[in-house]
């Protein structure tokens, strides 16, 4: 049967197996960040509306009229009133809408831990497995609303973030297989922004087919079966690895060898080197870089609505959930922006990051290729890209006051920019351990995702009345940790395979060249 199919697949494909099996992998990101991000835009048709600063008045004509009142003046709009049947309506107070937006991290963070012993060794089955759980999940959300109500719910929530946490770790040992350092700033960056794109689709896609379609149910059945489609695909084409891939090309296969060479992944890997690991520099640097983004991503959403490899990370991570989280809520209670301009403008600038951050992979991909730089110096250049001009340009957003376009510019740019991110730190776990790179990436992304829980309950302990000075603290607190754990990853980062990715100690010095 396989003869047949290699001859098939090989005959239909247009495009390479580990194109192809890059393509999958972005995909699998893209349908994981359309589940996640769902709730949080269906939650606000999902509820009432209690706030003080906020007056409807509906009209005879379908529309109604939103009266805000915001630190920078009193704004009226007009829109379409979005029809849900009074049963599908909850009375969830804004406590429990921020226990069950945060409780995906729960599940998510704990399952980074637990799946770094065998992210290396199960790639392939893991991922599938990561993206039919959440599937399957979302799928069952509207069920689990109807007989349990909130606790439901959050425990719903839990178990798609449990589903979801495997997915860095074994991606990031699917890269080590399919992708040579010398393709991995793009293709890197290409698979990992799938975030971006899932994030733009899942939520303008969510605010259609609520406003459409009048039914957040719909949302919930429309991408978790999107997911079930991309989980069929996956187990007819997707596979660990070269050697393992029935349908590769004798001529691919020896060519992506021939590209790999000494930073080729074992298949008789030791024990994990825990001690080497924790007392490496390039590690807790990493971790540092990661974090850094995805806390300034949660504080512009709320704004709307081990080594030096851990601290990039920490920071990546800290600004990027600050934007996805709290952008919205400043949008709306500090600029008057009206629910259809806030989604549009919360989610456009990841398209423009998501660009960005492809555009720039290959670029860095050219820098290594043409030795323009070492690996070391492009990592480095293009974190520091994603960090320092992303932090001057929200703490430029927050001075801005009520000026909303250069606000909106501001913002834009930021988001835009961070995109330097992902051909610098994302990529980084495969320069430093390719036989550990999903041990590495469940340990610094999942100290990374913690992030998410601890931001948006620091943005509100931080702006309890919605001042544009309280907000001008959050982009401060921001702006000083994508600075500190940038330039801890200047210092101590590396883009050279450490010692320590060899446990049996065979490496040699050519494994140390940048």
């Amino acid at each position: 049967m396989y003869p047949k199919l290699k001859t098939c697949c090989q005959t239909v494909c247009c495009i390479s197996q580990q194109h192809l099996t890059a393509i999958l992998a972005f995909f699998s990101i893209v349908n994981q960040y359309t589940m996640r991000v769902s709730l949080n835009l269906a939650i606000t048709e999902m509820t009432t509306s209690s706030s003080p600063t906020t007056q409807t008045e509906p009209s005879s004509n379908g529309t109604i009229e939103e009266i805000l009142r915001s630190p920078c003046g009193v704004f009226r709009t007009t829109r379409h009133l979005v029809r849900i049947d009074g049963e599908d309506v909850f009375e969830w107070d804004e406590y429990t809408q921020g226990i069950i937006l945060s409780s995906f991290f729960w599940g998510y963070v704990v399952a980074h831990f637990g799946s770094a012993f065998i992210a290396d060794k199960y790639p392939r089955l893991l991922l599938g497995l990561s993206v039919l759980i959440t599937a399957i999940l979302t799928l069952l959300t509207p069920l689990a609303i109807d007989y349990g109500g909130a606790p439901a719910l959050i425990g719903a929530r839990v178990i798609e973030g449990f589903g979801e946490g495997a997915t860095f770790p074994v991606l990031s040992a699917i890269i080590a297989q399919w992708i040579p350092p010398q393709q991995r700033g793009m293709l890197g960056s290409f698979i990992f922004s799938g975030g971006q794109i899932g994030s733009l689709f899942g939520g303008i896609g969510t605010g259609y087919i609520i406003a459409e379609l009048h039914s957040w149910r719909l949302v919930f059945y429309v991408w978790g079966g999107l997911a079930l489609v991309w989980y069929v695909i996956w187990e007819m084409f997707g596979f660990d690895s070269p050697e393992h891939h029935p349908f590769i090309t004798d001529k691919e296969k020896q060519a992506l060898m021939e590209k790999f060479k000494d930073a080729r992944k074992r298949t008789d890997m030791g024990p994990i080197p825990w001690k080497k690991i924790a007392t490496s520099m390039p590690f807790w640097a990493l971790i540092a870089g990661q974090v850094h983004v995805k806390i300034i991503v949660t504080y512009l959403s709320f704004f709307c609505k081990f080594t030096i490899e851990l601290l990039p990370q920490v920071g990546h991570d800290w600004g990027f959930y600050l934007i996805a989280t709290d952008l919205p809520k400043y949008m709306k209670s500090i600029l008057g922006l009206s629910v259809k301009d806030n989604g549009l403008i919360s989610f456009f600038p990841f398209l423009s990051m998501w660009i960005f951050s492809v555009l720039t992979g290959w670029i860095c991909d050219v820098q290594i290729r043409k030795k323009c730089t070492s690996p070391t110096v492009a990592r480095k250049m293009w974190t520091t890209i994603g960090s320092l001009p992303p932090a001057v340009l929200l703490l430029a957003a927050s001075y801005a006051g009520c000026n909303r376009v250069l606000v909106i510019a501001y913002f834009a740019l930021s988001v835009t920019l961070m995109g330097g991110f992902y051909p610098g730190i994302k990529v980084n776990v495969n320069d430093l351990s390719p036989n550990f790179a999903g041990f590495l990436m469940a340990i610094v992304n999942g100290i990374g995702a913690i992030t998410g829980i601890i931001v948006p309950y620091t943005v509100g302990l931080m702006t309890p009345n919605q001042t544009l000075d309280e907000w001008r603290s959050v982009f401060w607190v921001a702006f000083w940790v994508l600075n500190v754990t940038n330039v801890i990853f200047i210092l101590f980062g590396s883009g050279k395979i450490q010692h320590w990715n060899d446990p049996s100690g065979e490496s040699d010095d050519t494994q140390a060249q940048h």
